[in-house]
């Protein structure tokens, strides 16, 4: 039993590593939750998307996103005082460790509901399964909407089987006549049971709307658990069992309307984002921008790119745990049950299907196929473990792996607060602005050797947005400080023509100078507008620059940097060929040759 012990343990620190990795899975880890946060907060810039303008109008809860994304930013805050700046590398990880301490929720819920009513049994199995699952390990480590609303579903799971224990134990084991107050005590775990799944179940719904589907099976569960012990009145009385579901719907309300008034306050209107969620994802149109999926993707794609072998296992024990829905001291397999086909069904009637919209089916999966993970062969786990080994490199470690690394570098080189950070001169041929670190500038000019504003124009093609929080760039700088910043522009929906025609539009910076192409100095042209300026322009190596070059003016892109590894999957076969050279995320300065420059000044 000890080596088993000390495979889950191995895993648990695997689960960190990959959180801490930055590999990317999708925008919407990033622009539905850290990056309002982090911009409340913190204090920084951050790109507020449709989902969060008034006018569209809002259909994310502010509340939910507090919980499992605000709470690290609010942590890193208070270190400020004490004379600590949140860097970069600490806000990413801050919200990583975050939602790994908080998937910690699924291994501990499921196994506590399926203990509830077995005691004594072998639950090490069903907890090494789901700690090698790449859904666990990458999935659950990311602050998704949908992960919080996971966890959130397992700990209703827990409370269906705390109501179901509690009952049970009440009817059978301590009739009235033998132990009155061990009765009251079972009866007050029924009471504040119920009262905290109702309330778990508003705040999952508000977390993010395909929670509902999940959820709704459980409630009734619940509700039936109670009225058929009150049918009984030897368990529990009419009146008694009337005060309890009154009390949790209570609950419900109390929360709900809580939810509301904060929303409200945060949006400056009165704002119920669960009903304008519905209203916006019942209109197909609506849908459309998004993608439309096949019906029936989630059963062919989601689910077994998510659980793959469990996949198989749940598909061949459908039937045996269909059979056992009648078995005594069954309920809440049988309510995991109806959450996993209620869920499936309703999220399938939406045409707009993506694979992380059943990371909640994770948690009734395994309590229903926990019967069978200690008798599975040896071959299943071999096949289990290369298959979760496979796709945990793919999500965890290399897809989209370059956006926050290189936003991480942009931090650290173009983001520039403080007057005393960096030093600059003037090229006297080309007017120039040559910035370093701690640079001892020959020009006795202050106000040449301070520029007031530092800009860098950054453009992102043909992989994912970057998340601008990351760049920890503040809202607002005081006249005392150089305001060098970074604007990032993502190329998205627009043809290769178009992205020549932005690329021709930046004004370049001098190819011959230092900077141009060395990481130690950056170098900035004279603004159209006010200031310096200069463009960098992000591209995987897998994407075929050719037919945006040659550009205006002259003007070429010179690499600066490159991080590795990269994938992305539009250009797979390229990177296939040869992931050396491909898989990678490159930045390029737009920049002109110095005769050029010398002959137009």
């Amino acid at each position: 039993m000890r080596r088993p012990s000390t495979l889950y343990a191995a895993l648990l620190a695997v689960r960190v590593l990959f959180a801490l990795s930055p590999s990317y899975i999708h925008p919407d880890e990033f622009f539905q939750a850290p990056e309002v946060a982090a911009s409340d907060i913190l204090g920084v810039d951050a790109l507020r998307t449709w989902e969060f303008v008034v006018a569209s109008p809002p259909i994310r809860s502010i509340v939910p996103i507090y919980m499992y994304s605000g709470l690290p930013f609010a942590l890193l805050r208070l270190g400020e005082p004490l004379g600590y700046a949140a860097s970069p590398r600490a806000v990413f990880w801050a919200q990583r460790l975050a939602m790994a301490v908080l998937s910690l929720g699924i291994d501990r819920y499921v196994c506590r509901a399926i203990g509830r009513r077995n005691p004594g049994a072998r639950l090490l199995p069903t907890k090494l399964l789901l700690a090698s699952s790449h859904c666990l390990l990458v999935f659950h480590t990311r602050p998704f909407g949908n992960v919080f609303a996971s966890v959130v579903l397992a700990l209703c799971l827990d409370l269906l089987a705390q109501i179901d224990c509690a009952l049970h134990t009440i009817g059978l084991d301590l009739p009235k006549s033998r132990n009155p107050q061990r009765l009251k005590k079972e009866i007050r775990v029924v009471h504040r049971a119920l009262s905290m799944l109702a309330a778990a179940g508003v705040l999952g719904t508000f977390a993010h709307i395909t929670f509902v589907p999940f959820f709704a099976p459980l409630a009734v569960a619940a509700l039936a658990m109670v009225g058929a012990a009150a049918a009984r009145r030897r368990i529990l009385s009419l009146g008694r069992a009337a005060a309890i579901v009154a009390t949790a719907c209570g609950c419900a309300g109390l929360v709900a309307l809580a939810i509301v008034a904060v929303d409200s306050a945060y949006y400056g209107t009165l704002t119920c984002t669960v009903l304008n969620n519905l209203r916006y994802n019942a209109n197909v149109s609506n849908l459309a921008h998004h993608g439309l999926h096949v019906r029936y993707m989630h059963l062919v794609a989601s689910m077994p790119v998510l659980f793959g072998p469990l996949y198989v296992l749940l598909l061949l024990k459908l039937w045996p745990a269909i059979k056992r829905t009648f078995a005594p001291g069954n309920c809440v397999p049988t309510a995991a049950l109806w959450s996993l086909i209620v869920g499936t069904a309703a999220l399938s009637l939406v045409q707009h299907q993506e694979p992380r919209f059943m990371v909640p089916a994770l948690p009734c999966i395994a309590l229903l196929t926990w019967r069978w993970h200690r008798l599975l062969p040896a071959y299943f786990w071999r096949l289990w473990a290369a298959y979760n080994v496979c796709c945990a490199c793919i999500y965890g470690a290399v897809h989209q792996a370059g956006v926050v690394p290189v936003v991480q570098y942009l931090a650290s080189t173009s983001v520039i607060m403080q007057r005393n950070q960096i030093g600059c001169y003037a090229a006297a041929r080309t007017g120039h602005m040559v910035c370093a670190r701690h640079l001892q500038a020959p020009h006795p000019d202050p106000a040449a050797i301070y520029p007031r504003l530092l800009q860098t124009n950054v453009l992102l093609y043909a992989t994912y947005m970057a998340p601008r929080h990351l760049l920890v760039q503040r809202q607002t700088a005081s006249d005392s400080r150089l305001q060098a910043h970074v604007k990032m522009t993502d190329l998205v929906a627009i043809d290769d023509h178009a992205v020549q025609g932005v690329l021709g539009s930046a004004v370049p910076v001098d190819c011959g100078a230092p900077g141009a192409d060395d990481n130690g100095a950056l170098v900035f042209a004279p603004s159209l507008h006010a200031g310096y300026e200069r463009t960098l322009f992000v591209a995987p190596a897998s994407a075929d620059l050719a037919p945006l070059l040659p550009l205006a003016w002259n003007a070429t892109l010179v690499p600066l940097y490159s991080y590795a590894p990269h994938v992305n999957f539009d250009h797979i076969q390229r990177v296939v060929q040869n992931p050396l050279k491909y898989a990678r995320l490159n930045v390029y300065v737009v920049c002109m040759p110095s005769s050029f420059i010398s002959s137009t000044a």
